[in-house]
């Protein structure tokens, strides 16, 4: 067999939503608060599933670029999650339906142990920064 190649291994996701938004001729959802974070959280939810996925059918082979593939995909998300205003969420970006809001803290718990455990500091405290937006009863989270 084939050694697992980390530069590729997700490979599937490299069109993103941000190219889908850009098809489409939607490009200006991409300033959309929501929108990126819809983005994180779906993106998290992907990279759980394929990093079981890969665990179950590729154990050895998998385990070997597991931690690079980790690091490459969640600085990926971190990006889209950094260019939101971590200060505030306008009220005018409202489109589509509402996030579960555990689902939403949790993805963002999870990234912050992450990062947290790569010692990645200033990482976890843009993080915590949108968690306690978040978690503000006043956001109104939809996507």
């Amino acid at each position: 067999m084939q050694p697992l190649d980390k530069n590729t291994l997700f490979s599937i996701f490299e069109q993103g939503d941000e190219e889908i938004y850009r098809e489409y001729g939607m490009e200006g959802q991409l300033d959309n608060p929501f929108v990126l974070l819809g983005m994180v959280i779906r993106g998290l939810e992907n990279y759980q599933l394929m990093d079981m996925m890969y665990m179950k059918r590729y154990p050895k082979h998998y385990k070997e670029v597991r931690n690079i593939t980790k690091y490459k995909y969640y600085n990926k998300l971190y990006r889209y999650l950094n260019r939101i205003d971590s200060k505030e969420f306008s009220n005018v970006y409202k489109i589509g339906e509402s996030f579960d809001m555990v689902k939403v803290m949790s993805s963002l718990e999870d990234m912050l142990r992450f990062y947290e455990g790569i010692e990645h500091y200033e990482k976890c405290a843009v993080i915590k920064r949108y968690q306690d937006l978040v978690s503000n009863k006043d956001v109104d989270i939809v996507a």
